[in-house]
């Protein structure tokens, strides 16, 4: 039986006027061609994450950062993690992610150390958002609190957040963004025009779905079961999705735990199982090859490998089936277990069909 690595680590769409005579048809210009986006057939290089303080911080190859708040490492947890997430290029707006325990009547106001800075928010699934000019001036005055205090639409104090790592974590977003000096600065402001462009995205092409799924001899299940190493206990059914053409994939669940279930991926094609392939290794499996909680859809795999069953801590990660193998396409990654469940970005790309 293999051996898997444990999660649990240390602790990112003329009107007419009348009987005018309408004018006469001019030449239209021939249309400039456009040259249809390539496979750039890029390996995938995750970047790590930082951490100052209680904050996490990190960002993607696209230049996208996130930095978030964590619970202490000693003492109580707060009731509220906040997520300030920033794109690239000039002047590229700020979005704040606010998650509190406690219901909150919008519109809300925060204030840094006593002081109002923004008011607003709309609820987003189970986060209240700040976007815009509030969400710039709210970040930019974390940097230099002690501490957040949420007040809600009746005038009532909800929550706090200390902000200890808050100011470092924005200034190194400032300075991988290469906004350091620039007018478009969060914390290191100045007066140089903020004129970094965005740079470009890998690109992947997604195969063409189509077919319908095989139905599996239970003696070739047994076989990728034998191949995978899988766990002798009962498990769950194996789980057959379309390829391309005549190949199916199956995803084979392999072992169990409390939140996580590890499968075998293979492509089956005229009766023989082929274990699939992946541009870069799978995360949580000693060997990289086995997926935690896995599903297939419309070409796409996804994965979350949790480190703990509340699912603020481990990785996931999305694969492109290109006909060949399975392609990194984004990787999200919480290291620290401490409360924020807002995962961040280390790796992205453009999908193409």
């Amino acid at each position: 039986m293999r051996r898997f690595l444990s999660l649990a680590l240390p602790l990112t769409l003329l009107a007419c006027n009348g009987a005018s005579e309408p004018p006469a048809p001019q030449p239209s210009a021939s249309p400039t061609p456009v040259t249809p986006a390539t496979d750039t057939a890029t390996p995938p290089r995750p970047l790590p994450l930082t951490q100052f303080g209680d904050w996490a911080v990190g960002c993607d190859n696209g230049g996208t950062c996130q930095a978030g708040s964590l619970m202490p490492e000693e003492g109580d947890a707060p009731a509220l993690t906040l997520s300030i997430e920033r794109g690239p290029g000039p002047d590229a707006p700020v979005s704040i992610r606010l998650r509190s325990q406690a219901t909150i009547a919008l519109p809300l106001t925060a204030q840094v150390d006593g002081e109002a800075v923004a008011r607003g928010g709309t609820q987003q699934d189970e986060a209240i958002v700040l976007t815009g000019a509030p969400a710039l001036a709210l970040a930019a005055k974390l940097a230099a609190g002690r501490t957040l205090t949420l007040i809600d639409a009746k005038g009532e104090t909800v929550t706090t957040l200390p902000l200890t790592g808050a100011s470092a974590a924005l200034r190194w977003i400032d300075d991988r963004q290469g906004r350091v000096g620039t007018t478009g600065a969060i914390v290191a402001r100045g007066t140089k025009p903020d004129t970094r462009p965005a740079p470009p995205l890998p690109i992947v092409r997604v195969a063409t779905i189509r077919g319908e799924a095989a139905l599996l001899d239970p003696l070739l299940v047994t076989r990728m079961r034998e191949m995978a190493e899988c766990d002798d206990d009962d498990l769950p059914d194996v789980t057959t999705k379309t390829l391309d053409g005549p190949r199916t994939l199956a995803i084979v669940p392999c072992a169990e735990g409390a939140y996580n279930v590890l499968s075998a991926l293979f492509v089956i094609e005229r009766g023989a199982a082929v274990p699939v392939s992946f541009d870069t290794p799978v995360a949580g499996d000693s060997d990289g090859d086995l997926a935690y909680n896995a599903t297939f859809e419309d070409g796409i795999l996804d994965t979350f490998a949790k480190g703990r069953g509340l699912g603020d801590c481990g990785v996931v990660q999305r694969y492109a089936w290109d006909g060949t193998r399975f392609r990194l396409i984004e990787q999200r990654v919480m290291d620290e277990c401490r409360g924020n469940p807002d995962f961040i970005r280390t790796w992205t790309a453009q999908v193409i069909r």
